[in-house]
Parts: C-alpha cells; structure tokens; sequence
C-alpha cells in the first residue's frame, strides 16, 4: 500500500476485487458523506453524471450503488465531455461526476476538477484504463475528490482482477477503510483460481495466437455485457502483490504503448477516411488502445474484419451509446439526453492495440491493412445506425 500512496502522490489507497467493486463502494461512500451533511452537497443527490459513451461496467457501478445515471454527451474528437452540454446540464439531484478517461487518453481534469467545485457535486477521477497518463504533471486518477485505478485484464498494469480507489479526503478515507474491512476476503482456492486465470491470460497476449480465445466462444473474452451482477470483496493477495510488483515497470510499459500509438499515428493522420482522436492540451495519454474513427459504420466494420483477419486484434470497443443500452434505460435519469456524438462514435469506432508484445511488423499489417480498406475513400465521418459490434477487449471490470 506504501508504493501504490508514493507511486500516485496520494494519503489513502483501498485495494478491492475488481475497478467496479470500487466504483460502487466509492459511490455508496459519497452518498453517505453527503447525507450527513458533512460534504459539500446538502439537497437529495442520487444521479451520476456519465459521457454517453464509456464503459458499460462504470454504468452498471451507479445503479448496482443504488443511484441513477446522467447522462451528458461527447466531442467525439476528443472522447471527452461535450463542454455545452455540460453546462446546460441539470444538476440539482446530482451527486458525483465521472471522468473515465477512455483508451488512456485523460478528460480535460483541471477544469472537471473547477466545474464540480463550483457546483458542490463530487469529481470522480476514472482512471481504470489511463493508469501512468498524466495531466499537467499530475497523475490521472489522482484529480477530484477521488480516484480509480483497475488490474484487469487489457490495463497497462494487469493482474487479471484488482481494482484501487485512492483519495486526500480524511472523510471519505474514513468511509472507505469502514466498508472495505466489512467485505468478503477470498480463501485459498479462490487465490489459486485467480493465479492460474492470470497465467492463462498472460499465453494469449501475443498477436500470434489471438485466434486461440477467438474460437473459444465459451470464454466470453471481449464481450460487453451491462450487468450488476459481480461480486464486492477483497481482492485476492497474490493478484495484488503480482500487481503491486509489475507497477515498478509502470514507466516502461507506458513509453512502449506510446511509442507503438505514435507510430501508428505518423501514418494514420494522413490517411483520409481515418479521423484521429485528440488528446488535449497539457495531457500525456498513455494509449491503452489507440482509438481512430472510420469514416462510417460500413468502413469500420470493414476495418473490423480485415484486421482481424490479419490477425491485429482490432476492436470496435463499446458497441451502443449508453443511451441506447436497453437494460440501462430504466435507470436514466435522462433517456432522452442528447448523444449523438455518443452514436456516433459506438458506430465509426475502431480500437488499435498497442502493448509490449506488439511488434513492428504487427503494427506495419496493421497499417497496410488500413491503406488497403481505404484506399480511395474520401467521406467525412458520418452519425450512423448500422448495426453496432458485439466485442471489447477494455470493459473496466
């Protein structure tokens, strides 16, 4: 716990199962503060507000916590908040706001950070995919009234399971160390299910032999799936300290994804039918998965199929907009919010990897693969409605 306090700057750090036992115990914990009377908030506050396009899991942590979801939609240019519909956006019952801080690639924290101030409502900072991505020299998932950082599968530190909540709130700190000493601790064959599960995990990694969980349909790897149905408990020791030991070579793992995003970048910002997406100004993304958008749904699932083929792991990620998760809807405090930029992304999306085992000769097929789909197209990007992709590689578990 010592090296996860000193790694991010912060006084208190809570080890949990998974990025979504933390999410719903952090929300439970906020809740509380704020009916007391000891916060920030004084009015009844029990929606969250969430980009129309994240994680179905960060959703799935608000209602399993008993809240409901606003949602406030994107700039598909940059993942993050529509800065308008941000500020038009009511705010009265609301409790917390989330960054989640997609692909690793940070939201625009410090002013995040001002707008929630300013309101009295709770910053969130989700860092579950943008762990070792910094903003204006301040670690992601150390802004706000508290932070998120996950050990799942596909992060930049991954241990299979294992989440972190992180805050400089005595309160809140309070809060966290009384409910996280009230959960379930794993025993001995729940220790020895998540050690052989993060073995198995680590020989299907390279490139080579993506097809293997591919043809396996009964793994389930990759599936997004909107559910509340998962477990709150203490994480399982030899996770964490496989974690807390592969969190030295933070730093390495994170020049490797930003080298391979950057040299893929070189090339996929003049191909024409390819829109980047922008980190902004001041941030150090650390590219969990390099994100691009295809010019339509048709391309990218062209796109989708070909790199796949080639054997890239390519992914379309999160295949609806959260308002258009059917079993989200009746947990919405707005199902009827504006979220084009929201579809818009869920349909044109495609999601390039970008880890230690991609090499140089992955990431040209990658390349050419694009140049070869797209050759000749010249569309802008289009708001589409074909029929969304049914995998993600990410999903914040």
């Amino acid at each position: 716990m010592d090296d996860l306090r000193e790694r991010f700057g912060v006084e208190h750090a809570f080890l949990l199962s998974t990025g979504r036992a933390g999410m719903t115990l952090l929300l439970g914990a906020l809740r509380r503060l704020a009916g007391s009377g000891e916060s920030r908030v004084g009015t009844v506050r029990d929606e969250v507000v969430l980009p129309t396009y994240t994680c179905y899991s960060v959703a799935a942590s608000v209602v399993k916590a008993g809240l409901r979801v606003r949602l406030v939609d994107i700039d598909p240019s940059t993942l993050d908040y529509d800065v308008d519909r941000l500020h038009d956006t009511d705010l009265s019952r609301t409790l917390a706001i989330v960054a989640t801080n997609l692909y690793g690639l940070p939201g625009d924290l410090p002013a995040l950070s001002r707008f929630a101030s300013a309101r009295g409502i709770f910053l969130v900072d989700d860092a579950a995919q943008a762990m070792g991505a910094r903003v204006g020299g301040r670690a992601s998932g150390t802004w706000g009234d508290a932070g998120l950082f996950s050990f799942d599968k596909g992060k930049n530190v991954s241990a299979i399971d294992g989440g972190v909540l992180v805050t400089h709130s005595e309160r809140l700190a309070e809060a966290l160390r009384h409910d996280v000493g009230q959960l379930h601790r794993p025993g001995t064959g729940e220790s020895l299910g998540g050690v052989l599960k993060a073995l198995g995990y680590a020989t299907l990694l390279r490139p080579s032999v993506y097809w293997i969980p591919n043809r396996i349909p009964q793994l389930g790897l990759g599936r997004t799936v909107f559910t509340t149905e998962y477990p709150i408990e203490q994480p399982i020791p030899a996770l964490t300290a496989l974690a807390i030991t592969m969190m030295r070579r933070l730093d390495a793992f994170t020049r490797t994804r930003q080298a391979n995003a950057a040299a893929m970048l070189g090339e996929l910002s003049a191909v024409p039918a390819i829109r980047t997406v922008r980190p902004l100004a001041g941030s150090t993304p650390v590219y969990l998965r390099l994100p691009v958008l295809a010019a339509n749904a048709v391309m990218r699932d062209t796109l989708l199929a070909a790199l796949n083929d080639a054997g890239i792991g390519a992914s379309g990620s999160y295949p609806r907009s959260l308002a258009d998760v059917p079993d989200l809807r009746p947990s919405l405090a707005n199902p009827d919010a504006p979220s084009e930029g929201g579809r818009e992304v869920a349909s044109c999306l495609v999601t390039l990897p970008t880890h230690g085992l991609l090499t140089a000769s992955d990431r040209r097929r990658a390349l050419d693969t694009i140049a070869r789909v797209t050759a000749g197209t010249t569309a802008s990007p289009s708001r589409s409605t074909a029929r969304p992709p049914t995998k993600s590689p990410v999903c914040a578990e």
